[in-house]
């Protein structure tokens, strides 16, 4: 058997890399569409959405279960010395992916009237935005197929800086084309907005080859290696790859339809009560590009842990380790939880102050303040999501979602015309993702005996987070006060409620020392600092 010497990190280490890139990430997506929205304003944001809605669902249908499938398999081989059928396994997906990858960029280049003149795509102005993320579907999915490979070697630091460049990218290529764009309209601009992503999507490809590159010399080993075990056939690794990425890859289609049919309700159904289609329009983009900017950094850190859990699960499902799948999940969701609710507390208390800050759009605020209850949900689901993946369940989260995906849409068709409006979309989404999760952790239980710890898990860090969220309003409440500023008193309700909530999970033993220290680079110095907390 021969040794990989490729970095490979715990799951809680690559779940931090993965982490604070993924936060880097959203805040830089939150950052830049301060000047986005102000330059195109809501109904503007809401045309900019729906080309996206659309890449996102031919990027899923040609690979968003494959990096999962191909992290889940390389993982599992490795572990038995195939590292044969472990590089065939990544080869194979890439191969997949670049053909339906290409063949999906020409479908929607060429099929964007066709949506628009069907009435798919509720607001003629996104035409434009169709056409130019078309070629973007291709690069993310050469780029995927590299990351499905790192992540299966637990080499989560090649993934984190690809998907940093390519937001940093994005982020200058959305500005810059909109705003050069502008003078030509607002469909226009918001083409322009939609085109910025081409140039993340390129760089992110040419540093994932650039770190397949770098290790070439052990691929190369891979590929000569003969396994005691025998080596599969191509067609059986094939059968492996999709009989995993098949079921995954329908749970992120389902989401992406789900987004798609959330811009057409909402704005359909919002007009029967009156609202003309800009203004239904704006109220999408309130939801969609405003509310969920704030969601999408909530939820990182359970994000990053899903993802760093299908492979450290799997090997230890392939050894039949079941206590280590318990104490993994169990770790996994007690820290996915500890960083959700003080982020739904504080999205909650301080939405309309956040929104008016960040988008100098204080009705956002109103989904918002609705929807970030759906952050523990949505983490508990994205953790016991990875946990089933990895132990090759994939069609038991894809059941569980879909349960939740059905009361979402029928919530919404139903209460949106109502008083409730954009609210009831927000509602939705927590009910969906509280369905989802429930059944994921009945499932975990049915399977390897895991108990979920209320106390352990949720009430102390609960109790926790109602002090930080009282501390919250009373700092932002004396400070606007005092200076009259908005943005003054929500950034200092932000910091000092970090500080609160940071001494409260220490004082109150919620992190333990021990945990603390496996924190890269800080871990240390936070255990020194948790025992003088403790002591005193």
């Amino acid at each position: 058997m021969i040794k990989t010497n490729i970095k490979k990190q715990s799951f809680i280490k690559g779940a931090l890399i993965l982490t604070a890139a993924g936060i880097l990430i959203r805040i830089l997506g939150a950052v830049y569409r301060i000047p986005l929205g102000r330059m195109l304003g809501d109904e503007g944001l809401g045309i900019y959405a729906v080309p996206n809605q659309f890449y996102l669902l031919l990027f899923t249908i040609s690979s968003a279960g494959i990096p999962v499938a191909v992290a889940r398999l390389v993982s599992e081989k490795i572990a038995s010395g195939q590292y044969r059928d472990a590089y065939t396994t990544f080869r194979l997906a890439r191969a997949t992916m670049l053909t339906i990858g290409l063949v999906f960029s020409f479908l929607l280049f060429f099929g964007a009237q066709w949506l628009v003149d069907t009435g798919i795509v509720a607001n003629p102005n996104s035409f434009y935005g169709l056409r130019a993320v078309a070629p973007i579907v291709f690069f993310a999915a050469l780029t995927a197929s590299y990351r499905g490979l790192f992540q299966g070697i637990q080499n989560m630091t090649a993934v984190a800086v690809s998907q940093v460049a390519d937001q940093v990218m994005l982020v200058i290529g959305t500005i810059t084309f909109s705003y050069l764009l502008l003078p030509q309209g607002l469909a226009i601009a918001a083409a322009g907005a939609n085109l910025g992503a081409l140039p993340g999507a390129m760089a992110a490809s040419m540093i994932m080859l650039y770190y397949y590159w770098r290790e070439r010399r052990e691929f190369k080993e891979w590929r000569q290696h003969k396994s005691n075990l025998g080596n599969e056939s191509n067609w059986q690794i094939f059968k492996n790859i999709f009989s995993t990425a098949l079921p995954i890859s329908f749970a992120s289609v389902a989401m992406a339809i789900t987004g798609i049919i959330d811009n057409k309700l909402i704005i359909d159904r919002l007009q029967l009560v009156g609202y003309t289609q800009q203004q239904a329009t704006a109220f999408y983009g309130q939801f969609n590009q405003m509310a969920y900017s704030f969601i999408n950094i909530a939820i990182a850190f359970a994000l990053s842990l899903g993802t760093s859990l299908v492979p450290s699960v799997a090997e230890a499902y392939a050894a039949k380790d079941y206590e280590k799948i318990k104490q993994q999940t169990a770790q996994g969701l007690r820290l996915a939880i500890i960083f959700a609710l003080p982020a739904s507390a504080g999205l909650f208390v301080l939405a309309s102050n956040l929104t008016l800050f960040i988008f100098d759009n204080k009705q956002a605020g109103v989904p918002l303040a609705y929807v970030a209850f759906s952050i523990v949900f949505w983490s508990i689901h994205l953790v016991t999501s990875g946990v089933l993946q990895g132990m090759g369940k994939v069609i038991i989260p894809v059941r569980n979602l879909l349960a939740g995906i059905v009361f979402r849409i029928a919530f919404t068709y139903f209460l949106t015309p109502g008083p409730l409006g954009i609210r009831a979309a927000a509602l939705a989404t927590v009910g969906m993702f509280t369905i989802s999760s429930i059944l994921n952790i009945l499932t975990i239980t049915k399977l390897v005996g895991f108990k979920f710890r209320l106390y352990k898990t949720i009430i102390r860090a609960g109790i926790a987070t109602v002090i930080m969220a009282l501390g919250v309003l009373e700092i932002y409440n004396l400070l606007y006060i005092f200076t009259g500023s908005n943005n003054l008193a929500t950034c200092a309700g932000i910091f000092f409620g970090a500080m609160i909530y940071g001494l409260a999970v220490i004082a109150g033993g919620i992190l333990t020392p021990d945990e603390l220290k496996r924190i890269p680079k800080i871990g240390t110095a936070a255990a020194k600092m948790a025992k003088i907390i403790k002591k005193t």
